[in-house]
């Protein structure tokens, strides 16, 4: 059996200020959102998780691009600290594979996740 790689990306917005989402730049902020990534052989893992510091709703769309892409978009309301999985896209690797969430939270900040060898937006 392959060992499971585990890693929580430590993840910045890539151009936030293109989509409208300037505050997001700062990095000051804690998001409702983050990516965590889990390699496993031949496969990658992406999880979009919730772990707010404030109840609130928010919108995402999050795409994995490998061979394929997949892609899933939602909205929800998310309890304060009440860590849980919203999305998970799971794919065959290829050499360069590219995880984006583009994420809206109901007190107006935007931003973007990237993971994976991701082009400019």
């Amino acid at each position: 059996m392959r060992e499971f790689t585990r890693r929580l990306m430590v993840l910045t917005p890539a151009l936030a200020l293109a989509s409208g989402g300037a505050a997001a730049a700062s990095g000051g902020e804690a998001r409702a959102l983050s990516l965590e990534v889990i390699e496993e052989g031949e496969s990658v893992e992406i999880q979009l998780v919730a772990n707010s510091p404030m109840t609130q709703q928010v919108d995402y769309e999050i795409e994995l691009i490998t061979n394929s892409t997949a892609r899933h978009a939602g909205s929800t309301s998310i309890a304060a600290g009440n860590r849980h999985v919203l999305s998970t896209l799971k794919s065959s690797v290829s050499p360069n594979w590219c995880a984006r969430a583009k994420v809206s939270e109901s007190g107006g900040s935007r931003y973007t996740l990237e993971a994976g060898d991701c082009p400019l937006a």
